[in-house]
Formats: C-alpha cells, structure tokens, sequence
C-alpha cells in the first residue's frame, strides 16, 4: 500500500529520529523513492536535527550565569551582615572617657612600695595587686623602696590615658582620665581596687576636660585640658572634595569605555563617609585617633566592595531589560 503525501509528511519527524515501527519505515522509504519533494522534506528535517549538537552552549551559559548570580547575591548579604555586626559591636566595644563623678577615684593612702615587686610588660603594677595597669609618670625607680600613691578606683573602669607637664620649677603636673566601655554603671554595684601609682607626682588631676578634680597635691593656677585631636574633621573633608571631583568626572565620562575609573573613585570617598557616619556620626573628634582611623578604614574597605558589587548587579539588569 502507499502512503500518501500528507501521511508521509506527518511521519517524517519521527522516520528521521528513527522511532517508527519497521513496517512503517518500509512504506516510507518506499515512498521516498519514488517523490523528490518529500525526499527533500526529509533532508530538511535532518539538517534540524544536526543542528543541536551546539544547543548545550545557551544552557551552559545560564547555568553559569544563574551560579554568578547567586554569588553576587550572597556575597552582598555577607557584606551587609559584616557591616552591621561590625558597626554594632564598634560601638559595644568602644571606649568612651569616663566623665568625673564623686567616688569614681579616691586617695587611699601613701606607702613605701618595693620597685622589684614590679615586673613584666605593666611595670606599674605589683604581681599581687591583680589590678588593671596604672598611669605612671617616669620609669621605675631603680631604689630599693619608694614612696607610692595607692589609690581606690572603681571596678568598671577599664584602664587609663594622661598626659604629663613639667613646669619650669620642675613641678610635674598629671592628667589622668579613665575609659571603659560602660562609663555610666549601677552605682549600688560599685566596687573597688587598689591601684598603685609611682613615682609621686607633685600634682595629680582627673580629667582631659572640664570638669577635673584635684586628687592630690595643690591647686593650679588657671588649670590646664587635653584636647581631642581634628585629624577625623580633615579627613573627612578632603574625601568629600574628592567624591566631588571623581563624580563630575563620573558624569563627564559616563558614556565612554574609560567611565568605569572615575566610577570606582568616586566609591572610594563615598565608602569612607559612610563608614565615618556608622562609626562615628558627625563627631570629627577623637581621642582615640588610631583606633577610630582604623577601624574607618577596615569599614571602608567592606562598604567599597558592597557599592562595587551592587553596581554590577544594576548594570546586568539594566542590560535585561
């Protein structure tokens, strides 16, 4: 029996994947033998079927693609993680000066203190006093025995800065300003320890700023302060100066191939004004000068990397749609 056109035509898909039944490919090829047109139908068909040896390529592609995506995506949340945890533990940790308050620091005594008692890296601090390390004013003495200040000092306290000035007289003169990390704790919880300071000074206040409090020796005449250094303040303007100039170029250069340098630039001040204000707000101050810079910079570093990679995300979009 023979197979009309429109049978044949029908059937050819699967005579040219090879999926007919044997009696059914006999019937075609013996059609094929006799009409050119579906032979050339057939050939067609074939030539189709060659053709998707490359089809793997498009899907390679997107897989690729789809696993980039999601890279880019968890790389952003770890990013955004790291620069949230590290901002809040910042300020959990950070020292802050503890203001003057009654019963923070008191005088207990003046005693005779063995200078060999006194070892390792805090030389100020006796083996058994189990205190944190004490200010000091000069290296210790190389005598036998000197005269020290014990003082009481509140247990919140974390540790201690000053600074030192010697008058012309030689009347040494020592600010002491005590940090922690909780500067307003329970009173009713307060406790104590024994702190010991040596060499004597002839003047000892509390305080880099107003108010200080005299805890030993006798009053100056106009008082002295530490001031918090401005370095913050510069810093901050020259990358506000610099994010200025990089993203008029950014806008000049936006339509040429080289617009990605002005771009990256421009990330850079904009990272470190933004890692300042989650560090440090509006306060251009510090007395903690390395520590807050650096601290600034490692954000600055995380906060660069997250613009960089959003922006490549936003480019792809755009490209999409």
């Amino acid at each position: 029996m023979k197979l009309p056109c429109a049978v044949v035509r029908d059937l050819l898909p699967l005579y040219a994947e090879n999926l007919t039944e044997e009696e059914t490919k006999k019937m075609v090829d013996e059609h094929l033998e006799e009409c050119a047109e579906c032979r050339q139908r057939l050939a067609g068909i074939e030539t189709k079927t060659a053709a998707p040896v490359e089809s793997g390529k498009p899907l390679i592609a997107l897989k690729q693609e789809i696993r980039k995506r999601r890279w880019y995506a968890a790389l952003i949340a770890a990013l955004c993680v790291f620069i949230g945890v590290y901002t809040y533990f910042f300020h959990v940790t950070s020292m802050k000066y503890v203001p003057w308050q009654e019963g923070l620091i008191e005088v207990a005594r003046v005693e005779t203190v063995n200078p060999a008692e006194y070892s390792g890296s805090d030389e100020d601090v006796p083996k058994n006093s189990g205190a944190a390390p004490a200010p000091t004013v000069a290296p210790g003495s190389a005598e036998p025995a000197v005269e020290a200040l014990v003082l009481n000092v509140s247990s919140f306290i974390n540790g201690f800065e000053e600074h030192v000035t010697i008058e012309d007289d030689g009347t040494t003169t020592v600010l002491m300003q005590a940090v922690s990390t909780n500067p307003s704790p329970n009173r009713q919880t307060r406790s104590y320890y024994e702190q010991t300071y040596y060499p004597i000074p002839d003047r000892l206040i509390y305080g880099f700023e107003q108010p200080q409090k005299l805890l030993w020796g006798s009053p100056m005449n106009g008082g002295t302060e530490v001031l918090p250094r401005l370095a913050l303040a510069y810093y901050l303007l020259i990358a506000a100066a610099f994010a200025a100039i990089c993203g008029l170029a950014w806008a000049i250069f936006r339509k040429r191939n080289c617009s990605w340098i002005p771009r990256q630039l421009f990330f850079a001040p904009v990272s470190y004004i933004l890692s300042h204000l989650l560090l440090k707000g509006t306060q251009t101050t510090s007395f903690f000068m390395e520590r807050d810079f650096i601290s600034i910079l490692l954000l600055t570093a995380a906060i660069y990397t997250l613009l960089s990679l959003a922006w490549q995300v936003l480019l792809k979009r755009r490209k999409e749609q």
